[in-house]
């Protein structure tokens, strides 16, 4: 999910001639976001049907997460206005606020998941460095976002 969102963010600067490589590349990447959610969710009701490993949090989150992830693309394949629509503004908002909550609490529950089953912590230490590194990764796009940014205003008020 979080490539996905990245590609949204970072590549809409820069569309060419066929115009929206950015949007086909974001929902691939939640789309095969939404796969792997769906198979961990299936193990997740298939274990829990099991005795031995129940956790409440993790699989209220679990649920939690398989209902916003269902919104998300309902509203965004089926409600979404065209972008010259007045009340686009909202549906971005909505957008944004359920794709960041989605991510934030699907790390959150992976790290649960690791701790409930107790398993090699190399897993969590390899989870925790590729979280890091795009975390970086969009920190550092969207610092130089702003600089290229300010850099553009503050050419236009010089007349450059």
């Amino acid at each position: 999910m979080p490539i996905g969102v990245i590609l949204a963010r970072h590549l809409k600067r820069f569309e060419g001639p066929s115009g929206s490589t950015w949007f086909k590349l974001h929902r691939a990447c939640q789309s095969i976001a939404l796969l792997f959610g769906t198979i961990g969710f299936a193990t997740g009701l298939y274990m829990g049907n099991h005795p031995g490993i129940h956790n409440t949090p993790h699989r209220c989150v679990g649920i939690t997460l398989m209902t916003l992830a269902f919104v998300q693309v309902c509203v965004a394949f089926f409600l979404r206005p065209k972008k010259d629509r007045k009340y686009r503004i909202w549906w971005n908002i909505f957008h944004f606020l359920v794709g960041y909550t989605t991510i934030v609490l699907a790390i959150w529950n992976v790290f649960k998941g690791f701790d409930i089953l107790e398993g090699n912590i190399m897993w969590k230490i390899s989870y925790a460095c590729v979280i890091g590194c795009l975390v970086i990764i969009g920190l550092s796009l969207e610092v130089a976002t702003w600089i290229r940014w300010l850099w553009n205003k503050k050419s236009k008020e010089l007349g450059v």
